[in-house]
Formats: C-alpha cells, structure tokens, sequence
C-alpha cells in the first residue's frame, strides 16, 4: 500500500505520535538542563564552604598554594612578567587565578590564603559535576539513577577535597569530563564537530597537567580504530581515519610543542619538570627515601601493594564495575563506555605508571580519576539494565533492582574514603596538612611577613628562593620588597647583594629546602651566616619547622 493509499487517520496518527515523541525529548533535555543546573549550583555552594572553612583552620595545600603564587608574581612582584608563571608546572591554573589575583588588595586572603585558587577550583568542581550529570544520562542511566550517582561522585572526598582546595586535579578532572562527553557523541554520531570539542579538550588538558600526554594517547588510538572500522568500505579508509585521529590530538601537539618551545627559549631547557632542580624529578628525588619507607620497601612489587591499597580505599568498586561495563558493552555493540574509559582511565593509569616507575609522588589525590570512572561505569550498567528493562515489562522490576544494589552498593563504599584520607600512610599530602596546620605554620609565615613589612625596607631588600618562601611573599603587604627566584636579575643580585642593595637573606633549613638557591650559593647560611650574614630574626612553629632572616655583612663577597 502506498502513502498515498493510507486513511488520512493513520497519517494523522504516525504524525502526532512522531511529534509526541519529538516533544517528550526535548521536555527530558530540559528537566536534565535543569537538574545540571541545580546539581552544579549546589556543589559549587559546598565547595566555596568548605573551602572558607578549611581557610579559616589554615588547612592550606603548598601544591594548590604554590600554583597560586605562581601567577602573583606575574602581577605583583618586583618585576612582575609573564614567563614569572614558571615552566616546572603547566600555567592554566595560576593563569586562571590572575583576574581574582587583581582584588587582593581589597581582599588580601585572595592570595594570602591561596583563596584564588580554590574559587577557581570550586568552579571547575561545579562544572565537573553539571557535565557529569549529563554523561551519566548519555550512558543509558535513567534520571533519578543519574542524580543520585552525580551525588555520590560531588561529595567524594577526593573531589570534594581536590575542589575546595585550589588542587589542580579539580581542573583536569572538568576537562576530562567535557572530552570524554564530546568523545562519546562523537562515537554515537561520527559528527566530526564533536572530535574538534575533543581536540580542544586535549589542549587544555596538557595546559593544565602533563597527564593529558596519556589521555592523546589512547584518545588518538580510539579514534583511529573505531575510523577504519567506519570507513573500512570506503576507498581511501586511512585518509579519512587520519583525518579524524588529526581533529582530535592536534590541538594537544601544538599545545606541547609550543609550551616546550617557549620552555626552551626562556629558561634554556624543553621539559623544566624534568631538569629543573625545583622540578618533579628532583622532588621525588629528594623523597625516595620517605616513599620507600612508607611503602614498605623498593621495587615495583611494594608500590604495586600500596596503589592498590590507596585504589581500594578510594574506589574499591570501579574495577569490577569497569570491567562488567565493558563486557556488557561488548556484548551490547555498545561503544559508549569507551569514551570516559580511554579519557579518564589514562590519567589513571598514567599516575599508576608513574609511581610503580619511582617518577612519583603517590599522593592520595592521584587515584581521582578512579572516582569518576567506576561511577560511569556503573550509570553505563544501570543503563543497559534499565533499557532491558523498558523493552520488557518483565524485566522492569529486576532491572530496578540491580540498580537499586549498584547505588547502594557505592553508597555504603563511601566511607572506606573517608577512612582513607584520615590514614597517615596512605593519603600523607593530608597528614601533613593537618600537622602543618596543628603546629601553627601558616600562623608563623603571616607572621614573618608583618614583621618583615614592619620594618619599612625599600624593593629588592631581602632575597628568598620562592620555591619554600611562597606562603611569606603572598602573605606580605609589600611583595616588591623581596628578590624571589622568578626575578629576570635574581641571579645577579644574589652574586653581589651588596652591589643591588639586598640587605637581606630569608631562609629555611636544608632539610626542608634541599634545592634552596640561597642556601647553595652561600653553603651553611641557615645555621650560622656561613660567614656572609648575621642572623637578624627567627621564627619556629610548634613543630619546630624554622625561618631565620640573615642580615648581609658589608663585607659579603660577589661574583
């Protein structure tokens, strides 16, 4: 029977079911819109709280600090420049903080108190949660499911944790989230638009941590598998396939290429993490020995032993729920899961690499990617469960069920993270945190910094190696006063401090500065002057952690 042959009812009926159809998609994308909205609003409220709260108890991170700092020296220092952001670690945090950094002299705790940093973070932290909704819900998982998972994943501690306190993961885990939302469109679609958002989600990854070397990796083979399959009838298959693999890593190449660049321009070398002595290399360098004695011992086998206990206390149910998605998704031809399999399982795997090859810290906060990838994973069973479920009425209740079990499931694992970030041994960024925080220190570098402003000294008076002295610059009233390691002529004036009017030496004990600037050009100065200075002030905490400001003698020698 033709078009034309049928009752003018049954056309009129398949049209007004269809526009039905196409009226209840778009009222679902609009509550979704809005449970985003309201979702985002409401973590972005706890994250801004919480981070007041931990301000105000002085439960200050010297990472998220540190990046902080690195772009007020871009605008408030003695000589205040771009290339003053430092190359060590990559510039998208500190340069995010800079127009916040503007306000602090109107509200100094901005900087002070490294408060920049954790806006900016808690704003990543609410857009993660917003795009998070949304992926759940492109993998299958039904609205209230959707919720509730996006819930438990907000109030992790590791990324509530990560977002209230400026820490940077915040920022890769919002890019990760919008790479992998727009990878998985891509997957469902083949709109290559949607590769060019994963191409700009690449780029700004690498800009924020160098994990995202990783994540172009495996989005770049993804995207070149899942191209030949496509165009494997096509003429010219690997034409189109590398048109593509181009469309998404591009951007992160070009991001590499020029940031090692002007790296090697400005400060002499391609990759500063590498060869800088301030860099992650000399870091973890000078903490082997720690990380050796809290993971019980050399060899990949112990650091094996101690991720899986991090990875246990963190998201003890995402491997199994990973490894079910993807069975499931193999079983369903569904590709979805891949998407924030590849994105985020590289940044966790890179971090898992890096520590079992002894290029890492370890820190507690490194398994974040764990979090939101076992909680996909499960959006993606919930999802396929639940589509069973609406193809049969039969199937409804059990498919019910088993996502009531996987929410509760997660929910109960909850708490094993909290326990986590209380163990000393496994979340130690934490530990010390709160020992820095109990013993006074961030009471002790206010403190320095009023006194040192109290004594009216004119710029460039005291010089200070900014990679240990960062909390007292940003605490002073009077930055300029300070020669700090980003200065184009710090080199210079620490030669001849006599010859550039430096009066002063600020510093710590080689034990908590093991790459001090000061401290290798005049060996011995913190313990008694090394003969160049006389000691003119000295501030401890309550756990003893010392500075001691050095007067220079008349007679300080110079290059």
């Amino acid at each position: 029977m033709t078009a034309a042959a049928l009752p003018t009812g049954s056309v009129l009926t398949t049209s007004s079911a269809g526009a039905r159809a196409v009226a209840a998609r778009h009222a679902a994308r609009d509550r979704d819109g809005r449970v985003q909205q309201v979702l985002a609003l409401s973590a972005l409220m706890m994250y801004l709280t919480v981070a007041a709260w931990l301000s105000a108890h002085d439960l200050v991170f010297p990472d998220a600090m540190s990046r902080v700092a690195n772009g007020y020296y871009v605008l408030f220092s003695r000589d205040p420049h771009l290339a003053a952001i430092g190359f060590v670690w990559n510039p998208l945090p500190s340069l995010l903080t800079m127009p916040l950094l503007l306000a602090t002299p109107l509200w100094p705790a901005l900087a002070g108190h490294a408060l920049a940093g954790c806006i900016v973070s808690s704003l990543c932290g609410a857009y993660t949660v917003g795009r998070f909704h949304g992926l759940t819900r492109d993998l299958g998982a039904g609205p209230a499911t959707a919720a509730a998972l996006t819930v438990l994943m907000a109030v992790h501690p590791l990324v509530l944790l990560s977002a209230a306190t400026g820490a940077s993961e915040a920022m890769l885990l919002a890019v990760c989230v919008y790479t992998a939302r727009h990878l998985l469109r891509w997957l469902q679609t083949d709109d290559p638009w949607a590769l060019v958002h994963v191409g700009l989600g690449t780029g700004l990854a690498y800009l924020v941590r160098y994990e995202a070397l990783a994540i172009g990796v495996s989005v770049g083979l993804l995207v070149l598998c899942v191209s030949l399959l496509r165009a494997r009838r096509r003429s010219r298959p690997w034409t189109v396939s590398l048109l593509d693999v181009t469309l998404a890593v591009t951007p992160l190449a070009a991001t590499f290429a020029l940031w090692s660049l002007a790296s090697r321009i400005i400060m002499g070398s391609w990759l500063e993490t590498f060869t800088s002595q301030y860099g992650n290399s000399a870091q973890v360098g000078t903490a082997r020995e720690t990380i050796d004695a809290v993971t019980g011992g050399t060899g990949m086998g112990h650091a094996a032993a101690y991720l899986l206990a991090q990875l246990v206390h963190t998201a003890p149910l995402a491997p199994p729920l990973l490894l079910f998605a993807l069975v499931a998704a193999w079983v369903r031809a569904d590709a979805r899961i891949l998407a924030p399999t590849v994105v985020l399982g590289a940044v966790l795997g890179f971090q898992e690499l890096t520590f079992l090859f002894g290029m890492s810290f370890g820190w507690m906060r490194f398994q974040i990617a764990a979090v939101p990838l076992g909680l996909l994973a499960a959006a993606c069973l919930c999802g396929a469960v639940r589509s069973a479920g609406l193809r049969s009425d039969g199937h409804r209740l059990p498919a019910a069920f088993v996502t009531l079990l996987l929410v509760v499931g997660l929910t109960i694992a909850m708490p094993l993270a909290w326990i986590g970030e209380a163990d000393p041994l496994l979340a130690r960024e934490e530990t010390l945190a709160r020992e820095s925080a109990s013993a006074g220190q961030y009471v002790m570098t206010d403190r320095i910094a009023s006194d040192i402003d109290a004594m009216s000294l004119p710029d460039g008076s005291v010089v200070t190696d900014v990679a240990y002295s960062f909390a007292v610059v940003l605490a002073s009233d009077r930055p300029k006063q300070f020669v700090i390691t980003p200065d184009r002529d710090f080199t210079v004036a620490l030669n001849d401090p006599g010859g550039y009017g430096v009066r002063f030496a600020l510093v710590t004990s080689r034990q908590d500065s093991s790459a001090d600037a000061v401290a290798t050009r005049y060996p011995g100065i913190f313990d008694d002057g090394g003969g160049v200075a006389t000691l003119a002030r000295q501030w401890q905490d309550d756990s003893g952690f010392t500075w001691r400001l050095y007067r220079f003698d008349d007679e300080t020698p110079s290059d």
